[in-house]
């Protein structure tokens, strides 16, 4: 690391006292030791580790220690702050605090520093820990982002959405030349109406009769042609713009639920379900505006405009340039309102997405809000949400009433300012009374697409709004993925291996720590510990719901980062603790393993898991709906169809997470039985809250906040004396409690 990156007070001291010593890591923190904003730094060399203070340019070394007298070093965090803990002389001391902000630098420096106490190579920085800041404006950018939200170009966006459209171009085209001739039939009435006043309804001065008067049937029939053929190819062209912009928002809301399917679960811990249904629903009908009715409108007005614009400098060039003064100054006004009014209709999206997630928890949540009573409470928070969404829309509306009226105002002080200076010319011989007629005709028909074009803005700017927030989903990378070296292994032999495996949901708060295991093909193993110790995410790991923060998992020898996704998936079989159910018949959800199994196999299946009897007496029997989630099922109900649907797709390794915690002992013990015959000649990994069910396994593994303290058999472990007897001995006296109150 450069010297030179550390503040002039500290670089003088670091110089001085530290001489020789090659600067290896140096972080700010932004709390001091009385947990109050100040700046502190930690900085190590190959040898020591300095704590230095700095304030009003004035700095000091507050503690110093020989790595060699550190035997560990970690990051502890709390709620919205954290702070750095070694360990000198067996004695644990908080070394440095920080704010949350500085989670990715602390880890990063405790990372380094830990390789440096072992004397081991520095890793590389994991991508989690670097900061993305943008090119352009210099900011960071959100880790929820792809890209930095101020700099993002609305032209870039706008071509986005147009390329989704590409595969209807010829559609495009001929909406394109309907346009043209839409546009020019139009362009045709005003001329006419000064035929009719200079020359048709104009007498004779000296005799007054109408000369030209026989011309006035052609004349009407002129007019009756361009306004039919402007409506007609205006129907034929608004018949093309709805097919293309339907057909384009389709394949995009196809994109973004296609994108979906291929993300991480890690992905939907970050976003509210309610707020990508709105990107799929309501910003995917945002966009249905811009295309069916804004480009079309669009490209209409800008034709309209050329067209118009030719006309006003062959009637009179001179007043085109006064008339041009208005639009100049309205042009003007909107570029300066425009970057405004987007920052509330983004305001206006957010909180909608926010209510929007509000619902979809309360109506997911129902069975529970109703057990407890809280109805009152999700009604207020609701309001809170809709009061908050009403007061962005009633903001938004309150700032476009104080512009837009501005607007109309300067578009229409063209027509005053025409005729008065018109009026002049007409009465000083430069222009007739019909060129200034045409002349108000086609102002008004060029400021229509002016006025539309301002008055449109709203649509555009929430359109580009919500193809931001679409296309920040669309262009996010999936985080688990084939790697390009990803092998096929279509047949798996189910030996699974853990390797200094560290993992958290959060990278900076690891829930598995430093875990190290060799699972050998066909082994029944147990997993056992408290709530919360690491075990459901054990499981994770294995199917490769997430990919590991460190360390490597491998199955048959094989890291499963480079087997084919769908191999490793398509061979595991799991029934978790939290069954999710779709909404269809019971057949559906245990066939939905293997779409193509057969009615005998789906039987059998249920039969293994002892499902079949209560299926049978069902009234439909295997065509029985099962409801929303599952809830004209029984919880027990449940986890046998789930437990099913497992032994359907035949897995070479088997999940178990709490698989039996939903049924009834009689039951259970019959679906052990069952499960004797499913695990014999397959990698089982089970977990189950009554110990006394993991008597079978060939080996169970204890589990205590993320690191492995325990292997053996259930026998071993009892005799060992440690977690797993107490475990097994507290639950034995619940259990004994129970049957006294019972």
């Amino acid at each position: 690391m450069d010297i030179n990156k550390l503040p002039d007070p500290i670089q003088k001291i670091f110089s001085e006292q530290f001489q020789e010593e090659p600067l290896r890591i140096a972080v700010a923190a932004d709390l001091n030791r009385q947990v109050k904003f100040g700046e502190e730094w930690l900085i190590a060399t190959d040898k020591r580790l300095a704590l230095f203070s700095l304030e009003n340019s004035t700095a000091a070394i507050l503690a110093e220690f020989h790595l060699s007298d550190v035997k560990k070093i970690e990051t502890v965090n709390l709620q919205g702050s954290g702070f750095v803990e070694i360990e000198v002389n067996g004695t644990a001391q908080r070394l440095i605090n920080y704010t949350n902000a500085k989670n990715a630098d602390f880890a990063r420096a405790v990372e380094v520093i830990s390789a440096l106490i072992e004397k081991k190579e520095i890793p590389v920085e994991r991508e989690e820990h670097k900061k993305r800041i943008c090119e352009s404006c210099g900011f960071p950018i959100p880790k929820d982002l792809n890209k930095c939200p101020r700099c993002t170009e609305k032209w870039k966006t706008l071509r986005k959405i147009l390329a989704f459209a590409r595969p209807y171009r010829w559609h495009l085209f001929f909406m394109f030349l309907l346009l043209v001739a839409s546009t020019g039939f139009g362009l045709i009435s005003p001329y006419i109406s000064k035929v009719l006043i200079d020359i048709i309804l104009l007498p004779d001065p000296a005799t007054g009769v109408f000369h030209f008067a026989h011309w006035l049937p052609l004349a009407a029939l002129a007019l009756l042609v361009s306004y039919a053929g402007q409506n007609v190819l205006s129907s034929f062209q608004m018949r093309l713009s709805g097919i293309v912009g339907h057909r384009t928002v389709a394949d995009l809301r196809a994109a973004i639920y296609y994108k979906l399917q291929e993300q991480a679960l890690a992905f939907f811990d970050k976003y509210h379900t309610g707020g990508l249904m709105a990107r799929v629903n309501q910003d995917t009908y945002e966009l249905h505006v811009l295309l069916v009715h804004f480009i079309p409108a669009t490209i209409e007005s800008v034709l309209t405009l050329i067209g118009i614009g030719i006309f006003l400098f062959m009637l009179n060039w001179k007043l085109t340039l006064v008339v041009l003064i208005p639009i100049i100054a309205t042009t003007i006004f909107w570029k300066k309102i425009i970057s405004r009014i987007i920052i509330f209709y983004r305001r206006y999206y957010h909180r909608r997405s926010r209510l929007s997630a509000q619902v979809n928890d309360s109506l997911s949540g129902m069975r529970v809000i109703k057990a407890f009573g809280q109805e009152d409470e999700e009604l207020r928070k609701f309001d809170r949400k809709n009061i908050l969404l009403q007061g962005a829309g009633v903001e938004r509306e309150v700032k476009l009433s104080l512009y837009f009226p501005t607007l109309d105002f300067l578009i229409m002080s063209g027509t005053i300012l025409v005729w008065f200076i018109g009026g002049k010319y007409v009465i000083s011989g430069e222009m007739t009374l019909g060129d200034v007629v045409a002349y108000t005709g086609y102002l008004m028909m060029f400021y229509r697409p002016v006025y539309f074009l301002t008055r449109f803005i709203q649509v555009i700017t929430s359109s580009i709004s919500a193809a931001e927030r679409i296309f920040d989903v669309i262009d996010t990378k999936p985080q688990i993925m084939d790697s390009p070296t990803a092998q096929a292994m279509p047949e798996l032999q189910g030996a699974i291996e853990f390797k200094d495996v560290s993992f958290g949901y959060d990278p900076y708060k690891p829930v598995i720590k430093d875990f190290n295991v060799s699972i050998h093909a066909n082994e029944i193993i147990g997993l056992v510990g408290k709530s919360g110790a690491g075990k459901s995410t054990f499981i994770n790991l294995v199917c490769r719901l997430y990919d590991v923060n460190r360390g490597a998992i491998l199955v048959d020898g094989k890291d499963v980062r480079d087997i084919k996704y769908h191999d490793l998936r398509s061979q595991i079989g799991v029934v978790l603790q939290d069954n999710f159910l779709f909404d269809g018949t019971i057949y559906d959800n245990i066939a939905y393993a293997r779409p193509e199994a057969t009615i005998e196999e789906v039987v059998a299946a249920a039969k293994l898991a002892n499902a079949h009897e209560f299926i049978l007496k069902k009234p439909d029997g295997y065509d029985t709906e099962v409801g929303e989630r599952g809830n004209r099922l029984s919880g027990g109900e449940k986890q046998r169809i789930a437990i099913a649907r497992a032994i359907l797709r035949n897995p070479r390794i088997l999940i178990l997470d709490e698989a039996t915690s939903s049924l009834d002992t009689e039951t259970e013990q019959k679906i052990q039985e069952a499960m004797q015959n499913l695990t014999r000649g397959r990698t089982t990994i089970a977990i189950a809250h009554r110990l006394s069910t993991l008597r079978n396994c060939h080996r169970l593994l204890v589990i205590d906040d993320g690191k492995l303290v325990e292997v053996g058999t259930h026998e071993e472990l009892m005799e060992k004396k440690g977690i797993f007897h107490d475990l097994v001995s507290l639950q034995t006296e619940m259990s004994k409690i129970i049957a006294l109150s019972g």
